[in-house]
């Protein structure tokens, strides 16, 4: 297994020499390429084999990619944040894989042990011993990752499903997806570089977009949250514009998304619409799920989750960031993410965004 990855490694890696030098080519591509590497890596092979190929990964990434190229250890301070980030990204991805594989074979040697067992009452113990285990591992691990590791995990999984032969994409279809994504993930890490380099306070990258292209960005980006899932877009005024970050906006709208994909049942189609006020615009996100009652504010606070969920396996539950983070970006751009309940059942959350650009940036 080792000698197949470090194969595979060779050939990625003499791919992007051969391109290295084409005006095209980004710090987003290599980052991609090394990262499909090890999400594959990482799900056959072991923790020792994940961190080889994320080490091997960094320093490719820093040789080919990151000025002055064919160096390493020599980049900016910037650089470093892009660099830490991969790197802190590869880490994660090939822990969460080996943590998943440990899991796995612990739960199979404790199944074999219950059943070993006859008596009823040192199953219950085992099994609350089990419960409490989790629970506290899952809590550490939801302080640890917080927002970055929410707002990566649906452009990881887009990828992942972008680079299955068995998805069912024609490959070239695929790799235009795949370059999309990577400038996308490119564009929401130097994003994330400026709200970590000055608080979050730092000067967005606003311009005028219409509604439908931030609506249709987010559902391509967030296509794996939404298999099998009707997304119904209303038809909308072409001529409107909305003044915000595209690269937040879509991740604003695709942590909406994937909620009313998670609090509706399947059958249930999701409904996407735009309202028009004199100084703002709404980009509405509606399903037919059980709606909320009570306190509202407290699902925008982290780490809260509302539990009546039709999703709820170990990989998809929610970490309860998605909606706090969502508020932040959207009123980082002068804006807010608003609840209010569907006519009819269900939940309506709205992205308020302005119409105008602030004056300093027009």
């Amino acid at each position: 297994m080792w000698l197949f990855w470090l194969t595979m490694y060779l050939v990625v890696t003499v791919f992007f020499f051969s391109v290295s030098q084409l005006p095209d080519i980004r710090v987003a591509h290599g980052m991609l390429g090394y990262l499909v590497l090890i999400i594959a890596a990482s799900r056959h092979g072991g923790r020792a084999l994940s961190l080889t190929l994320v080490v091997l990964s960094y320093l490719a990434v820093d040789w080919y990619f990151v000025p002055p190229r064919f160096t390493v250890l020599s980049a900016t301070n910037l650089d470093w944040i892009v660099l830490l980030g991969f790197l802190a990204t590869g880490w994660m991805i090939s822990e969460r894989f080996a943590t998943e594989q440990a899991a796995r074979r612990v739960a199979e040697e404790r199944t074999r042990e219950v059943e070993r067992l006859s008596s009823e009452r040192l199953q219950l113990e085992r099994e609350a011993s089990t419960s409490r285990v989790l629970k506290e591992a899952d809590r550490l691990k939801n302080a640890l990752i917080s927002s970055v590791a929410h707002d990566l995990r649906s452009p990881v999984a887009t990828l992942s499903l972008l680079a299955d032969p068995a998805s069912g994409f024609e490959p070239d279809v695929a790799l235009r997806r795949i370059g999309e994504e990577a400038m996308r993930l490119g564009e929401f890490i130097g994003t994330m570089q400026r709200f970590a380099s000055e608080g979050g306070s730092a000067l967005l990258m606003s311009r005028y977009h219409a509604p439908h292209e931030v609506i249709q960005t987010a559902l391509k980006s967030w296509e794996a949250a939404l298999t099998n899932r009707e997304v119904r877009v209303a038809a909308m005024d072409g001529t409107l514009q909305v003044a915000c970050d595209l690269t937040l906006s879509v991740q604003v709208l695709g942590n909406l998304l994937q909620n009313a994909a998670r609090y509706s049942a399947p059958a249930t189609p999701i409904d996407v619409y735009v309202h028009a006020a004199d100084t703002t615009i709404d980009m509405i996100v509606a399903d037919r799920g059980p709606g909320i009652s009570g306190d509202v504010e407290k699902l925008f606070t982290p780490m809260r989750r509302y539990t009546r969920s039709y999703v709820e396996t170990s990989s998809e539950a929610s970490m309860g960031m998605g909606l706090n983070i969502a508020r932040t970006f959207a009123r980082a751009q002068r804006g807010d993410v608003l609840y209010r309940a569907r006519e009819g059942g269900g939940a309506e959350f709205v992205l308020r965004l302005p119409r105008e650009l602030p004056k300093f940036v027009q």
